[in-house]
């Protein structure tokens, strides 16, 4: 996410987007989360959790881990 950002001709639009950049890893991950269970999640869809949508974070979540391990 922060090489795209980062690869943007103009500065992201809306500025929040900018904070991604510069925040620790550690803290990105804890303000997603809680933003993830917040009910502003919960009314955009955010939050579904059928069985598909489920199945496929579980295997974002491998690639994620995979990827990690040859960084």
């Amino acid at each position: 996410m922060r090489q795209n950002l980062a690869a943007l001709p103009t500065p992201p639009v809306p500025r929040a987007f900018a904070a991604l950049q510069t925040l620790p890893e550690g803290l990105l991950v804890a303000v997603l989360r809680r933003f993830l269970c917040s009910t502003t999640a919960v009314h955009s869809g955010l939050s579904d959790v059928s069985p598909a949508t489920a199945a496929e974070l579980g295997r974002l979540a491998e690639q994620m881990r995979a990827h990690a391990k040859f960084r």
